[in-house]
């Protein structure tokens, strides 16, 4: 078992507040996403371009300020890396640096697309909510706005009662350009609220505040639900 930070047990206990005032799930998951310092996540990332379609398996580091992305396939670009950092994304294979300049959804960098699709969570401009089922799970969908990124869409499924991103897409100039399969999301530094507490048994072991158990086959059995 390891232990990691939950995001919250149930997205339904944020649609009420003390003394009965309505709260917006959207909103309230943002304001976690916000306060998420670190995690380490991997994905399968499908890129439509306009002559062919390309996958890549993503492994990423996530800090809000600066963050890691290694390929782990296809085999001919695993051990590549490269830094997100203020807008601008650095190549790294082999001990060789090379720095690739600006991003964006329209600018086609696959290894961003992580970051940003963190970053839309946390601090983009909803333009559609609604909730849907990605395979058995019910889920909050989420279409965010970047003022960076004109043109541009993130849009995630985020499950109801995890918070966990289960699938993305991300539109530029009104195409889907990505399309993100998540895989694995650990929490690994914030604030983010975790499950309320369960009485523990006498003389049994007290978590840590602001922390909770989580298994990975909790976190495998969403990501397996959603494939389904």
């Amino acid at each position: 078992m390891r232990k990691a930070l939950l995001f919250a047990p149930m997205l339904m206990l944020l649609l009420t507040a003390c003394g009965g005032e309505e709260k917006d799930p959207a909103a309230e998951l943002q304001a976690q996403y916000a306060d998420l310092a670190g995690a380490v996540m991997e994905a399968e990332v499908s890129c439509h371009y306009a002559d062919e379609d390309r996958t890549y398996t993503l492994l990423c580091d996530y800090a809000p300020e600066r963050s890691t992305v290694t390929v782990l396939s296809p085999a001919n670009l695993a051990g590549i890396s490269a830094t997100v950092e203020n807008g601008t994304l650095t190549l790294s294979y082999e001990d060789i640096s090379l720095d690739a300049g600006g991003y964006s959804a329209a600018a086609i960098s696959p290894v961003a697309a992580l970051p940003k699709l963190m970053e839309a969570a946390a601090a983009g401009y909803v333009t559609e909510k609604s909730e849907e089922t990605v395979g058995e799970r019910p889920c909050l969908r989420l279409a965010c706005d970047l003022p960076d990124d004109e043109g541009s869409v993130y849009t995630t499924w985020f499950d109801q009662e995890t918070l966990l991103p289960l699938r993305s897409e991300i539109s530029a100039e009104g195409a889907v350009v990505f399309e993100v399969a998540w895989t694995r999301f650990e929490v690994t530094g914030g604030g983010a609220p975790a499950a309320p507490a369960v009485p523990a048994e006498p003389g049994a072991p007290q978590e840590e505040s602001g922390e909770a158990d989580w298994t990975a086959a909790d976190e495998a059995a969403a990501y397996a639900s959603a494939e389904e």
